[in-house]
This record gives C-alpha cells, sequence and structure tokens, in this order.
C-alpha cells in the first residue's frame, strides 16, 4: 500500500490518502479474506476483519503516527486541523481500519495518541471492499458527534460487495450461457399459430341468455386482475439469480451513487443513503464503475448540484 499526506492549510485539514490495488502483492492481500480477530487493534475483538487489510493497517500504524508527528511538528497550529483518511477500493478498506483503530478507547497506541491532536478525524472511502464482521461506525460520544465516515458506492460496482462467496458468485454467473426468458407475447403468439383441431362446439364459450333472449356476452376482466396475472405472469418468467450471504460488511454510512429515477441524463446523479442489510439483498457486476475516474466524476456532479441550482 501506498501512503501519501497532504497538508490543506486553507481549509485546516490534514489527508492521508490510502491507494487502492496495484501490484501483485496487493492483489494477495486482498485475495487473503479469512476473518481474524481485531484483537490490540479494536475496541471490539469479537468483530472479526478480513485478515489481509487487517495486517496493513496493523502495518501502516507506525509509518503513519511519524508523519502525522512531523507534520505537527513543523506547524503547531495544525493542532486546530481536522485529520482526513481517504481511499480508493483496497485502500479505502485500510483506511476505515485505521479510523476504527484512531477512534478506540480501550487502545493505546502511538497513532492512536494522537487522535487527541486533532479538532476532528473524518473517514471517507470509495468503493471499498468489505471489511469487518459488523459494520464499522463512527463513535456515539460527544466529542465526535461531528466527525464523518462515509463509504460511498457507485451503483453497479461489485467491489463493496467483494465477499469471497459473492465473487465466486458473479464468476459462475459470468460463466453461465444467458438463460432465455419465455414472455408472455412470445407464449401467445406460439399458441395462436398452432392449428385448433378441437371441435369448434367445444372450444367455443358456452352461450347462456339473458331474461331478455340476448346472448350474454363475456364479462372483462378486472384492471386489478389484469395488473396481478401480468405481474405474476412476468416475476414467473423472468431469470433469477440466488444471492449468496455475505460474511463481511462494508464501513461507514453507506451512499450509493445513482442515476436519478426517471432521468434519462446519465450525468444526472444522486446520493442515497443505504444500509449494510439493503446493501446485501443486492450484487452489482459493472466493474467499470468502480473506475476512481468515475467516482470523481460522480462526486463533482452531486457536489455541483449540491451549491448551485440542479448544477447550472
Amino acid at each position: 500500500m501506498v501512503l501519501k499526506s497532504i497538508p490543506v492549510e486553507e481549509l485546516n485539514t490534514i489527508v492521508f490518502a490510502i491507494r487502492g490495488s496495484q501490484t501483485f502483492m496487493d492483489w494477495a492481500v486482498n485475495y487473503n479474506s479469512a476473518p481474524h480477530s481485531p484483537e490490540k487493534f479494536l475496541d471490539d475483538p469479537s468483530n472479526l476483519c478480513h485478515a489481509g487489510f487487517l495486517y496493513v493497517a496493523k502495518k501502516m500504524i507506525k509509518p503513519v503516527a511519524e508523519r502525522l508527528k512531523v507534520l505537527l511538528q513543523e506547524n503547531p497550529a495544525r493542532s486546530n486541523c481536522s485529520l482526513l483518511i481517504t481511499g480508493h477500493s483496497a485502500g479505502g478498506a485500510v483506511a476505515a481500519l485505521l479510523y476504527g483503530h484512531m477512534m478506540s478507547t480501550k487502545i493505546n497506541s502511538e497513532l492512536n495518541y494522537l487522535t487527541s491532536f486533532f479538532k476532528r478525524v473524518h473517514c471517507v472511502t470509495f468503493g471499498a471492499p468489505p471489511v469487518t464482521l459488523y459494520p464499522l461506525k463512527k463513535p456515539d460520544d460527544k466529542r465526535h458527534r461531528k466527525s464523518l465516515f462515509y463509504g460511498f458506492i457507485n451503483e453497479g460496482d461489485p467491489i463493496p460487495r467483494a465477499d469471497k462467496s459473492v465473487l465466486k458468485s458473479l464468476l459462475k454467473l459470468y460463466a453461465s450461457p444467458a438463460p432465455v426468458a419465455v414472455s408472455n407475447i412470445a407464449s401467445t403468439i406460439t399458441s395462436m399459430s398452432k392449428p385448433n383441431l378441437r371441435d369448434p362446439s367445444q372450444s367455443s364459450p358456452p352461450k347462456t341468455k339473458s331474461k331478455y333472449g340476448f346472448a350474454q356476452r363475456l364479462s372483462r376482466p378486472s384492471k386489478s386482475s389484469l395488473q396481478t396475472n401480468t405481474s405474476s405472469s412476468t416475476s414467473s418468467t423472468l431469470p433469477a439469480w440466488p444471492i449468496p450471504a455475505c460474511t463481511l460488511s462494508p464501513a461507514g454510512r453507506l451512499v450509493v451513487l445513482r442515476q436519478r429515477v426517471g432521468s434519462r441524463v446519465e450525468d444526472d446523479i444522486e446520493a442515497v443513503t443505504v444500509d449494510d442489510e439493503m446493501l446485501r439483498k443486492v450484487v452489482y457486476g459493472d466493474l467499470l464503475k468502480h473506475q476512481m475516474a468515475v467516482y470523481k466524476k460522480r462526486i463533482e456532479n452531486v457536489a455541483v448540484r449540491a451549491v448551485t441550482a440542479n448544477g447550472c
């Protein structure tokens, strides 16, 4: 992992950015996802962590602490600054673990000790994979009530759900032939094209006369019954793929970036908060949505819309 620190004096913020996977060794760390206890790293040792990311986060405690000490010694006024830990992909997972370590109250380390030297400590991740058994959250105490802990997810990005079981399921899905769904129209046309060899008297509906002597017309189905029949038949013909259970959870307050509902403009993006339980019900499969450039573009669109009148 590569770490970069940037003091942004005009914003009273020190930014620590952790790069995502770049080399074969990085991917080897990502694959080592066996849950491991974060004893002496997080307050809750039962909140098992991704073994690879936990190993990297522990190794980064000393260099991060040393760099922060240098920045504070260079300019003591930086003790009034906020610290922002951020990262994309695997870098986001490590950033979340480091944030959780700095927020710990039962752990003592050279990095955890520096938490009180900053006005606030924030963590913002982009496309980070699942990292802990239970979702990491910011502390509820009064001191950290203004701290930010967000995990941004592009709709379509499979990495935030990249648990080993989910990845295996996706690979199996990609390798499987495309399922064929028989639509209602196709089945209707097929039935109409078949020759009707039955006796017309048997196929025609029974004719009953009303009290006025006229043949009774067939009653039209109600609108509700049509909707019920259509929805049930459609759901029965659509192909389905089982969603496997995910062991680990992504960290922070989850925010999904997606195209605004009802809009046909691709850059018309909205940010929607979701919880871990809701995210477990979906599986994404568009790796192009995981690119850092896509996250940057969408975040900028949301930011411009937030400070202007619909982005104008």
